[in-house]
């Protein structure tokens, strides 16, 4: 029988259509409240005040706000992004073209983030008090305190400039000295991700580990934990089945506000390794003041997180069958 009720579901759907509708709207008050506007950069001295006025007909300008505003949420629940004047193409196209490359390493970045952190978290809360819990946990927070772009920059002298093994920029080499294949297509973009990958996975980690770590030392304690000892069980099967489940529940909660951080370093960590993605893409668009662009960017991240955090209630009933979404006690 399905822990999660149907009219829990449709609430939950409903609420976070409401959060979209909220993020949409902020996104139209930012954005025009920075200085200069979509026309700015097509605006040149020799213009006259009658091509300028074609110009703000043409991109909506001349509309009262009030307009613009409900035509822009209506836009953007159709997925009309608008047309972008730096790229000359609609901002969708643009968006789909980066939107993949962000995925790839960021989502790579996580699931080792979400994979290594609870792992690591769970034998240290097995272990409690013993030396490697202490010394594994010390070294977890020394590292959690680097700053990413930091690592980055650490990682790029070492690998790149001291070692020569990794390139630092680009999802691909820009003037290739060998002919492309499937192959050497995938090896390359291997080569090229190692770095900010390591970077991002490095810190990334500890984050699962701080939440999971008190939640196993925890679940230790339990009666069940204890039955299933006194069954004879074997300390691993103890440990992976009946402790560390109910322990990854914080965790799963821990794994939403991660992918928002992750998300949010992509600006940073994208800019210093000219990764083509989404991060870098907005700082581009803000600073070339195409804020279609921008603010359709930062939309697809915010649907990304609102959906990730959707799908946490789903999964939180089946790593716990005590919880039931919706349902009469």
């Amino acid at each position: 029988m399905t822990r999660i009720s149907a009219r829990y579901l449709g609430k939950r759907l409903v609420v976070s259509y409401l959060t979209l509708l909220v993020i949409m709207t902020i996104l139209f008050v930012l954005i025009r409240s920075m200085p200069g506007s979509i026309i700015t950069n097509m605006i040149t001295p020799e213009m006259e005040p009658a091509q300028i006025d074609r110009l703000r007909e043409q991109w909506g300008l001349n509309e009262p706000l009030w307009r613009q505003y409900i035509e822009f949420m209506i836009n953007y629940q159709t997925g009309d992004f608008g047309r972008s004047h730096i790229y000359k193409q609609s901002v969708w196209s643009v968006i789909v073209r980066r939107f993949p490359r962000t995925i790839i390493l960021f989502g790579a970045g996580f699931v080792i983030a979400y994979t290594v952190g609870p792992l690591v978290g769970m034998y240290l809360g097995w272990w409690r008090g013993t030396f490697k819990d202490k010394s594994v946990f010390a070294t977890g927070l020394t590292m959690y305190s680097m700053p990413a772009f930091w690592i980055a920059w650490l990682f790029i002298w070492l690998f790149k400039f001291e070692l020569g093994w990794l390139k630092s920029t680009y999802m691909l080499d820009q003037f290739p000295n060998f002919e492309w294949t499937a192959v050497t297509a995938m090896t390359n973009i291997l080569h090229h991700i190692a770095l900010p990958l390591l970077s991002i996975s490095f810190v990334g980690w500890v984050g699962a580990m701080l939440i999971m770590r008190p939640s196993m030392n925890n679940v230790t304690s339990q009666d069940y934990v204890f039955l299933a000892q006194a069954k004879g069980l074997s300390e691993r099967t103890v440990m992976m089945k009946h402790a560390a489940r109910n322990a990854l529940i914080p965790v799963t909660t821990q794994a939403i506000v991660g992918l928002a951080f992750l998300i949010d370093g992509s600006v940073l960590i994208e800019q210093v390794f000219s990764w083509p993605g989404i991060g870098q893409l907005i700082v581009s668009a803000v600073f070339r003041q195409d804020y279609a662009v921008a603010q359709a960017a930062f939309f697809m991240l915010a649907v990304l997180i609102v959906a990730a955090r959707l799908l946490t209630d789903i999964v939180y009933t089946y790593l716990d069958p005590r919880i039931k979404f919706g349902e009469e006690s």
